[in-house]
């Protein structure tokens, strides 16, 4: 990138950039268009796309309902502003 394009992108983007900065800016950015330079330098056309490195998966476990201590259920029941039963009680939300 040039000093000009520089200028330019700073300016458009709203940022003021002192003189002195202006050079240490260049080489970071020269930098990083380096490294997208060598990122494409490989030959990926024949390789499979893949989503993890590993072939690690996920292990789920099988949801189980257990029932809750009814010392457990009144204490959350007993602090709701309205109930009906054992449910809470709120306002229609769907019209």
């Amino acid at each position: 990138m040039l000093k000009e394009e520089l200028e330019v992108t700073a300016f458009f983007a709203r940022i003021d950039i002192k003189e002195d900065e202006k050079e240490k800016y260049l080489a970071d950015i020269n930098k990083m268009f380096n490294y997208v330079e060598v990122l494409q330098e490989p030959d990926v056309m024949g390789l499979k796309p893949t989503t993890h490195v590993t072939e690690l998966r996920n292990v789920w476990r099988e949801d189980i309902v257990k029932p809750s201590p009814r010392d457990v259920i009144d204490q959350m029941l007993n602090s709701a502003p309205s109930k009906e039963g054992t449910f809470y009680k709120i306002k229609k939300v769907v019209v």
